[in-house]
């Protein structure tokens, strides 16, 4: 409903009679990514979005079970991301062991080839570590899929209390 909005408002500013897949491309960008920024950046700083961006491409890529990417862009949105991946939305709601993995493989991608191509890493990916970091821990504490714990689920449901032993936390971290 959003985007059906977002592209009669895009096809109304340039006074067209009808949307057109342009319009709706536009719109799914705006409500996925946010409002287009324009931001000052150097050409370095544009390399290097665009290379974390490829980062996750290729990693999706050769990842058996990742998403299939339907889009890239390196334009800066006004929900803080100078880039982003958009992915064909997940029909499932249960993930297997290898998809969790493979999620994390292409978050990681964009750090990786910043790591690979410019032999530094900047602070681009970290909302790509709070994803990863929220999959890894769900995989040992509330999925059951860490073989040193077993098939216990260890989350705190919003509590500070640790229902499990000091020796457990030091595992499960």
């Amino acid at each position: 409903m959003n985007i059906c909005n977002e592209g009669a408002i895009i096809a109304a500013r340039r006074e067209a009679k009808s949307v057109t897949v342009v319009d709706f491309e536009q719109a799914t960008e705006r409500v996925i990514g946010g409002i287009e920024r324009k931001l000052p950046q150097s050409t370095q700083e544009r390399k290097t979005v665009a290379y974390h961006e490829a980062g996750h491409a290729v990693a999706g890529w050769f990842s058996k079970h990742a998403a299939p990417l339907i889009k890239l862009t390196i334009i800066p949105r006004a929900k803080g991301s100078l880039g982003f991946a958009q992915y064909l939305p997940d029909e499932v709601s249960l993930y297997t062991e290898e998809q969790l993995e493979d999620m994390i493989t292409v978050a990681l991608g964009g750090r990786i080839a910043e790591e690979l191509f410019f032999n530094r890493i900047t602070t681009g990916a970290s909302d790509d570590l709070k994803k990863v970091t929220q999959i890894a821990n769900g995989m040992v504490t509330e999925f059951g899929l860490s073989p040193k714990l077993g098939t216990l689920n260890y989350s705190q449901d919003g509590g500070y209390q640790k229902n499990y032993s000091q020796k457990t936390n030091k595992v499960i971290d």
